[in-house]
């Protein structure tokens, strides 16, 4: 496949903004501490990073996302960390809250010396202006369109794809499949659908209803009833737990048998199918780009399985099915990835090994999957459509690339 350079990966601008937030903004360590300085130096500094993440709350469940990435960087710092220099993880909970999420960050940087913060999900958009003015990178996991914006916050970055492009392969699918489709849409109240309707419209797909709910609620069977009462024919769900679950449910509970399409990230086992049961969600589609540990497809795999034992190792038997400790365990061998190509073990020597990723393989990836620097800081740029038969979810054609179908520029 092409490399990510030959695609205008990340634009000059944004490199500039970069340098120029190193030179401007505060020591990403604390006054008079120690920095790490560059890349295999004789001293054994931690490198450290902070990590913010709901380990309850409304999006509580998430948690084990957090064990994903604990259990990469401890096995990384076991065998022998980043040339010697360990990473020294430092966590906190905030609860899915926006300013308990700015505090925690605000601790990181001013008294634990982070030069990385890493986040769940899209309230880290309420911390991107301290970090920016900071000068200190942020990762976070999450796919909402507003965290691509890498021009007016050249540190921030996210790990998974914009679900705005997932939209638009998926408005792609429906008007080739189902040009007539009545479509509804089910998701969060809040940017992460604003950024998937975005897709789907820019796709063709606008729904003729749509269910927009907090995160954590459960019962949405009124606007089930109202979707099938309108004629919806064919469903858009990305929503996570118990949501998404307590929907395919009641779908299957009155026989309703519309088309069913799920968001990459909200499909798993641990979310989805094993909430609904399989028989609920048989002959639903996806477009998925990671492996699920709860999928017995994967049982055998080496990749998996060197995840199931470092998890192990790590005390975090409990999580191994659950396919956010392996999105975690994949951002943290994305992280080391970006630190082992680092030149300096900082902010901006971070970000600048971030963008130049190429044909990087991962251990949460699909098979014939790898990330690659791009446009707007995202690293996910591949999919694999699947479709669930009631035991593991069975791909349908080859693997697609957004920017090979003008998705993405």
């Amino acid at each position: 496949m092409k490399n990510s350079m030959n695609r205008g990966a990340v634009a000059s601008v944004v490199l500039v903004g970069i340098a120029a937030l190193v030179l401007t903004a505060c020591t990403a360590r604390g006054a008079g501490a120690e920095q790490p300085g560059d890349a295999g130096g004789d001293d054994a500094t931690p490198i450290v990073v902070g990590v913010s993440w709901p380990q309850s709350g409304p999006l509580g469940a998430v948690a084990p996302g957090l064990a994903g990435i604990e259990t990469y960087i401890e096995q990384t710092n076991a065998n022998g960390g980043i040339d010697g220099h360990p990473i020294e993880l430092v966590t906190a909970d905030d609860a899915y809250d926006p300013a308990r999420l700015v505090e925690n960050e605000r601790k990181f940087v001013e008294k634990d010396g982070a030069v990385l913060v890493v986040n769940f999900g899209g309230i880290s958009i309420a911390g991107r202006d301290y970090l920016n003015q900071k000068g200190v990178a942020g990762i976070s996991l999450a796919g909402n369109s507003p965290l691509s914006d890498i021009e007016n916050f050249p540190l921030q970055r996210a790990f998974w794809p914009d679900v705005a492009w997932e939209g638009h392969l998926q408005a792609d699918w429906l008007q080739a499949e189902k040009p007539d489709a009545v479509v509804g849409y089910v998701g969060f109240n809040n940017d992460l659908s604003e950024s998937q309707l975005a897709g789907l419209a820019t796709g063709g797909v606008v729904p003729v209803e749509t269910a927009l709910v907090a995160p954590g609620t459960a019962d949405l069977s009124a606007q089930v009833s109202e979707f099938q009462a309108s004629g919806v024919d064919t469903l858009i769900i990305n929503i996570g737990a118990p949501t998404v679950g307590a929907v395919l449910a009641y779908i299957d509970q009155i026989g309703w048998s519309p088309t069913v399409l799920l968001g990459s990230t909200t499909s798993d086992f641990t979310t989805a199918i094993n909430q609904a049961g399989p028989a609920a969600v048989d002959g639903a589609y996806a477009f998925k780009w990671f492996k699920d540990p709860s999928d017995p497809q994967f049982a055998k795999n080496a990749e998996y399985l060197e995840y199931v034992k470092a998890m192990t190792e790590a005390g975090h038997e409990a999580d191994i099915a659950d396919a956010l400790a392996m999105n975690g365990y994949g951002l943290g061998a994305a992280i080391v990835a970006a630190l082992e190509q680092a030149e300096s073990y900082d902010s901006a020597g971070i970000i600048t090994a971030w963008d130049s990723f190429s044909d990087l393989d991962n251990p949460m990836l699909l098979e014939g999957l790898v990330f690659d620097s791009g446009p707007f800081g995202r690293i996910a740029f591949q999919f694999q459509f699947s479709k669930f038969d009631g035991t593991s979810w069975v791909p349908e054609g080859s693997v697609v690339d957004v920017r090979d179908e003008g998705i993405v520029e």
